[in-house]
């Protein structure tokens, strides 16, 4: 068993359970990072001591901005996950269930593969090569890495595909660039010059899109155009008309492939217009219905197309998303059009025939259909003379109802159906893939859902996952076949929105018990917004009377008056030599000892309480118990008060502020930011030694009034960053003139980012730019 990282477990082990959903996504060999194969090889001994190594792990993570929720619920359940881990037979028999778990685990996430490559393998007796990179995109769906998915794929025989003849001479195009060239001129034209639009270079010579190959009548157009040009005063209606003129002569003038290049791409343009709105006007008809349809061509004619490639791209679109244009049935794809009325009103009125010979032969009258066709009105057959049709109808009205489960069912009858038809395979295809992203969707609203619940943010749940799976994903069941329903989880989590909503309406106003009051609120509900501001305007008070001493055998004791906050963590730090902090430990109680503390004169200790993230200035050893006090007054006092007061660097005649800011570095323990001021419209400033990040806080109506000013904005700069932009940029978002402070921070050994309690003298800026 490898030694144990506590920088590799965080990111190997928590980073995937928290990215899979939680503890129900995981099992106990993995959260103690204890190799499932060596199971019936280590001793109990070994066991227990990496159990312990990641039990005390867990706790220091408890506060970790990334992973607190998660290792706040591996701390309640360690009990019952380390039980069956700590004794040899418990231990051979959770590692037999882990193993079958994890062997169906697998199996859900590869099973989007398995599907892909055993239909490939139909088709092609084999993979064939090219097939690859798309087996891969389905991997990454499913959560596989490129390894996984070509280990999978080393399995099946890979067909090498012929190489492909040599294309043809590729035809002329258009660059991106001026593609984009013209766009913007044609554009900064129109408002130069108010009138009709001007969407082309044909429209800017008065002719339309059918007219592009009459170059004679091109040339005289342009060269009149150019006299006009020349009789305009200089200015910048003069310089558009002459870059447009010179594609004029470019493209259009010369005739030929060029032109042809230049009509692709205004079809391109227009029809990359017209696909959404097509598919939103399908979206509740099935239909493009006869008003839609005129407005949709006057649309693609004010884009520069003529009325008839207009119609046609219509059309074609309508095709493509499965439907038909009302009026016009008979020019969809694979229709084969009527020769006389009465055909006609036979075909449409026929709808009880057979449409599809082999389907009715696969199906005789008596046979069982399939079940999803007796659960919905879609019965297979059509009146449209296409035999897929009325599938890919079925499949987008359960897509639309939030049942993609039922409309995968429908999508593969379509598939069956469509034989050899290229434009009705497209159409399958595109609504297939809908299908199947909402389905990959669910299962990711699924597993977040669960987590969200786990983590009691029922808020979250409800918001972004719940509403999710309820409107869009019904038919979608939790892929724990042990877990919640959704009715179950929604039902549960509103239950605890309002439990939480009607605490909160409660909260007592002594601030001695509104504290409590909070965390039993979010307790229920962890991401309560009230309740969360709530806190943020709650302090907690510092601890008192930190008092050390040594024991005969070097041991240094600890102990300090708790803080008049209930129910708060303590964390005792020592100072060392270089100015910086180390953590002792954390505890619920009132004293700590330190058995690694260095011989010689007792160390320097602080402590600081804290609750639910929140925490208190800290209370030093070689302070009194007045300095404390006055340390933590001066913090801490009357906001408004402080409002009043400048900063050091906005006022430094008063040199009371100054005083104030030291105080208030003092119980952070960090060294100060010093030197602040503004260069090239950049934040500069010296770096403390060893500090490698740092907290900039930012605030329009008065100087922040601490890191923690629930009116500022504040936001987080790493050295690199520095170095790399010369400094720090203010983000426009923030409103000018406003004040600026820079406070130190420190990385802890467990990841905790520990922030200044304040600002030095040196660290407030008031920045106009």
């Amino acid at each position: 068993m490898h030694a144990f990282d506590p920088n590799d477990y965080r990111k190997r082990v928590l980073a995937a359970v928290e990215r899979r959903g939680g503890l129900a996504e995981s099992d106990a060999f993995e959260l103690y990072d204890i190799p499932l194969a060596d199971a019936s090889r280590l001793s109990d001994a070994d066991v227990a001591a990496r159990v312990e190594q990641v039990w005390a792990l867990w706790q220091k993570l408890r506060d970790h901005p990334k992973f607190r929720v998660l290792a706040g619920l591996l701390v309640e359940a360690h009990q019952e996950l380390s039980e069956p881990l700590l004794h040899t037979g418990s231990r051979l028999i959770e590692a037999d269930r882990v193993k079958q778990l994890r062997d169906r685990r697998d199996a859900e996430r590869y099973e989007m593969l398995d599907a892909a490559i055993e239909r490939l393998i139909q088709r092609h007796n084999g993979i064939p090569a090219g097939k690859i990179a798309g087996l891969e995109d389905i991997g990454r769906l499913g959560g596989l890495t490129v390894a996984e998915v070509a280990a999978r794929v080393r399995r099946h025989r890979i067909i090498d595909e012929a190489p492909a003849a040599p294309p043809p001479p590729a035809a002329p195009a258009l660059s991106t660039e001026r593609r984009r060239q013209i766009r913007s001129l044609l554009a900064e034209y129109e408002r130069l010059l108010a009138g009709d639009p001007v969407p082309t270079l044909l429209s800017l010579l008065d002719m339309d899109f059918s007219a592009a190959h009459r170059s004679n009548e091109i040339r005289l157009r342009a060269e009149a155009l150019r006299a006009r040009t020349r009789e305009l005063p200089p200015g910048r209606l003069r310089v558009v008309l002459d870059e447009l003129l010179i594609h004029i002569g470019d493209l259009l003038e010369p005739g030929g492939p060029l032109v042809d290049a230049y009509l692709l791409t205004i079809t391109e343009t227009v029809t990359d217009q017209l696909r959404p709105q097509v598919r939103a006007a399908v979206l509740v008809e099935d239909l493009l219905v006869a008003p839609d349809f005129d407005y949709l061509l006057g649309v693609a004619i004010a884009g520069g197309l003529d009325r008839a490639n207009a119609e046609r791209i219509l059309v074609a679109l309508a095709d493509e998303l499965g439907t038909t244009v009302e009026g016009r049935e008979h020019l969809a794809a694979g229709r084969k059009p009527s020769t006389t009325p009465e055909k006609q009103s036979t075909s449409a009125t026929s709808t009880a025939a057979p449409v599809n010979p082999a389907a009715d032969e696969a199906n005789p009258p008596g046979a069982p259909q399939p079940e999803h066709w007796q659960r919905t009105p879609y019965d297979g057959t059509t009146q449209s003379g296409r035999p897929w049709e009325a599938a890919l109808r079925a499949a987008r009205a359960s897509l639309r109802a939030g049942k993609p489960k039922e409309a995968a069912a429908f999508i593969a009858d379509a598939r069956r159906l469509v034989g050899d038809d290229a434009a009705a395979a497209r159409s399958v295809r595109a609504v297939g893939e809908d299908v199947e992203r909402v389905l990959a969707e669910a299962v990711v609203h699924w597993r977040a859902a669960v987590s969200c619940c786990a983590g009691r943010r029922f808020v979250e749940a409800l918001a972004e996952h719940l509403d999710f799976l309820d409107r869009r994903a019904a038919d979608v069941a939790n892929p724990d076949p042990r877990g919640a329903s959704r009715e179950l989880l929604i039902g549960r989590a509103r239950a605890a929105v309002i439990e939480a909503g009607r605490l909160f309406e409660a909260l007592p106003a002594d601030p001695g018990l509104r504290m409590q009051a909070v965390r039993e609120v979010l307790e229920v509900c962890a991401d309560h917004a009230e309740a969360r501001a709530a806190l943020a305007e709650l302090r907690v008070a510092a601890p008192e009377h930190v008092t050390v001493s040594r024991k005969p055998d070097g041991t240094v004791v600890i102990t300090w008056t708790p803080s008049t906050t209930d129910q708060a963590e303590y964390r005792i730090t020592r100072l060392l030599a270089d100015g910086s902090w180390r953590v002792v430990g954390r505890t619920r109680g009132v004293a700590m000892e330190d058995g690694g503390a260095p011989a010689g004169p007792v160390p320097v200790y602080g402590v600081v309480a804290s609750i639910s993230g929140r925490a208190s200035d800290m209370t030093r050893s070689d302070r009194t118990a007045a300095t404390t006090g006055s340390a933590s007054t001066a913090q801490h006092g009357d906001p408004a008060a402080r409002r009043n007061t400048p900063g050091p660097a906005e006022n430094s005649a008063t040199g009371s502020t100054g005083a104030a800011a030291d105080t208030a570095r003092e119980p952070s323990g960090l060294p100060t930011v010093r030197g602040l001021a503004e260069r090239n419209g950049l934040l500069v400033f010296q770096w403390p030694t060893g500090v490698t990040e740092v907290m900039v806080v930012a605030r329009a109506d008065a100087p922040p009034d601490d890191p923690d000013d629930p009116q500022a904005q504040r936001w987080k700069v790493t050295n690199m960053r520095y170095e790399i932009e010369g400094g720090v940029r203010i983000p426009a978002e923030i409103p000018r003139p406003c004040h600026v402070a820079v406070a130190s921070c420190r990385r802890e050994p467990s990841g905790t980012l520990t922030v200044a309690a304040g600002f030095g003298a040196a660290a407030r800026l008031r920045w106009v730019r």
